[in-house]
């Protein structure tokens, strides 16, 4: 990382942010990337997905980082929430803020729920209604259970990203010490898993939250370098991303030792080792650094680097194809080290960011009903012109979706 701006921890409070634009065209590129990830664990990795006769080779399915790109958007939007959320908290404020989320989620969201149903009509009445209040959960909530709909999984992610703008609200207010709420969030997650019986929703929701206050605390606490521009292996990151992905590692550690948990939430614990690596490619795209920050990029290396040495000691590392390429990941990250770039090369894909959010949400629906009605399945060549036109539907109605109808939305609701 080539850099020579004075960096370091903002000595404000963490209620206060200088203003300052909070858009930034290279973060919407990597949520694109993360957006498409997603996409990609669906469509390439599971089996029959988008055609029920035909599937590709199952080294395509390891493409993708999906679930890590989930837990890198609650980063993300912990990061957003903190700069756009600068002024101190008031009933006005507070009104402001709720309206600005519901504009920006709701259209989008009951559009992408009734596309689901119109799938999977299959559902009871009370599931989409549960949905439609956001209620989805893959744990139960203790004896009560409440899944996502059949016809968008991914909805999943948006019961964690609701509470987590509520429960911001009060940090807003009461403006607790955030570190010590994010060491009490680590705490039950640490207590979930290692207490099965302990309700899994709850560790599940402060497993994520860790990430979303950790974007939080990056916008609040860390500045912004002042050097216009720099240059880090951001393809090596990428590689990196991927293969910590692939090697789960906090798991394997945690069974390896012996504490396995079978009814772990879907986010939980054993996720902390994606933390390092999603942090540090917000704080290169962003250009925020801090004391010790050399050390996070050590860490992020050394992670899926120990796990790969120690699949080739035990003699393992080819057994298992999730393994071999999560090896594969990792060497290249390696070799392309000294491959340093500007984060601006994902300008290229600033447009796939602006409707990454009606892309996560269709992208499931939109498969599904391919996987029904295309009329041509079966053959390799099928399967390609399926997954063309898919992408080009999905995109479309993203595009209509999140750049023609929603700024009309956000104009009439908040100007």
């Amino acid at each position: 990382m080539k850099t020579t701006a004075q960096v370091g921890v903002d000595n404000k409070t963490d209620y206060t942010l200088e203003k300052h634009s909070t858009y930034n065209s290279n973060l919407e590129g990597i949520r694109g990337l993360a957006a498409l990830s997603v996409a990609s664990l669906h469509i390439l990795g599971q089996k029959n997905y988008l055609d029920p006769t035909y599937h590709p080779n199952i080294y395509f399915g390891y493409l993708q980082a999906a679930h890590s790109a989930v837990l890198l958007f609650f980063v993300l939007s912990g990061y957003v929430i903190g700069l756009t959320t600068t002024k101190d908290y008031s009933n006005q404020e507070l009104g402001s803020y709720i309206m600005r989320r519901a504009v920006r989620i709701l259209p989008i969201y009951l559009i992408a729920i009734s596309l689901g149903v119109l799938a999977e009509p299959s559902d009871k009445l009370n599931l989409v209604i549960g949905n439609l209040f956001f209620l989805q959960n893959f744990d139960k909530y203790f004896d009560f259970s409440l899944h996502p709909i059949a016809g968008d999984a991914a909805v999943w992610s948006l019961n964690y990203e609701v509470l987590y703008y509520l429960c911001f609200i009060l940090v807003w207010r009461l403006k607790p010490k955030i570190f010590v709420f994010l060491v009490l969030s680590i705490l039950i997650s640490t207590i979930g898993w290692f207490f099965p019986s302990f309700p899994q929703f709850i560790a599940g929701y402060t497993s994520g939250w860790i990430f979303w206050l950790s974007g939080l605390l990056l916008a609040w606490k860390v500045k912004p370098s002042s050097q216009t521009e720099s240059l880090f292996p951001l393809i090596s990151y990428i590689l990196l991303f991927h293969a910590t992905n692939h090697f789960v590692t906090g798991k394997s550690i945690l069974i390896g030792l012996g504490f396995s948990n079978s009814v772990a939430s879907f986010v939980n614990f054993s996720d902390l080792t994606i933390l390092p690596i999603c942090i540090l490619i917000i704080c290169e795209i962003t250009r925020r650094y801090f004391d010790g920050f050399i050390y996070l990029r050590l860490i992020c290396f050394l992670i899926p680097i120990f796990h790969m040495i120690w699949l080739i000691a035990n003699g393992s590392v080819l057994q298992d194809p999730q393994s071999l390429v999560a090896s594969l990941f990792t060497m290249t990250a390696i070799l392309l080290i000294k491959y340093e770039t500007s984060a601006n090369i994902l300008q290229q894909v600033t447009f796939l960011g602006r409707i990454s959010y009606a892309f996560y949400l269709l992208h499931m629906p939109i498969a599904i009903l391919m996987h029904k009605y295309f009329p041509w399945q079966g053959t390799g060549f099928s399967f390609s012109l399926g997954l063309l036109i898919w992408l080009c539907i999905t995109i479309l109605l993203s595009s209509f979706l999140e750049l023609v109808m929603q700024p009309k939305i956000k104009q009439y609701y908040l100007n």
